[in-house]
């Protein structure tokens, strides 16, 4: 995928106005850091050119506190709230419409990753470990800590975590 074409969709998922695009992506990437952040962990994650991936990851950790790894799995139309601390492992595998909070961390347990569905939330702190699976539009609470399954549309809060909600129960 070409940095334009990721620009181009990037600024239409989030403001789906097609005047002036390019340019008005283009000024957002240079104005809005949050928009800089997931271009860029959108291009290390889906971009053709290896080098350029690694500088991405470089200066997302350098400059932004981003720790992302080159081989995640990143859907479309990821949200960073706020990007500080974010910490997505080589093997994670983020499904569209994800909402990301600071200080986040999508790791690995016994060299396992976890899968998290779409339109997931995961909100400030929440640690997801190891070979697991986070069901579509499910919720995991802050400072959450994540070892097993989450259900589809469920809550997950505590340390470890609990589903509190299923479904609409």
């Amino acid at each position: 995928m070409k940095i334009i074409e990721l620009l181009e969709r990037e600024y239409l998922n989030r403001y789906r106005k097609r005047e002036l695009l390019i340019l008005r992506a283009i000024l957002l990437y240079y104005r809005d850091p949050n928009f800089r952040v997931v271009v860029l962990i959108q291009y290390a994650s889906k971009g053709k050119n290896l080098r350029l991936r690694q500088f991405c990851c470089k200066k997302l950790s350098v400059k932004y506190g981003v720790f992302t790894s080159k081989d995640a799995i990143i859907g479309r139309n990821l949200k960073v709230e706020h990007f500080n601390g974010l910490v997505i492992g080589s093997g994670a595998i983020i499904g569209d419409n994800c909402t990301l909070y600071q200080q986040v961390t999508i790791g690995q347990k016994d060299n396992k990753y976890p899968i998290i569905g779409n339109n997931v939330v995961v909100y400030a702190g929440a640690k997801v470990l190891g070979h697991i699976k986070v069901g579509n539009n499910a919720i995991i609470g802050a400072n959450a800590v994540i070892i097993d399954d989450v259900p589809e549309y469920g809550i997950a809060v505590g340390v470890p975590a609990r589903v509190i909600n299923n479904k609409g129960e």
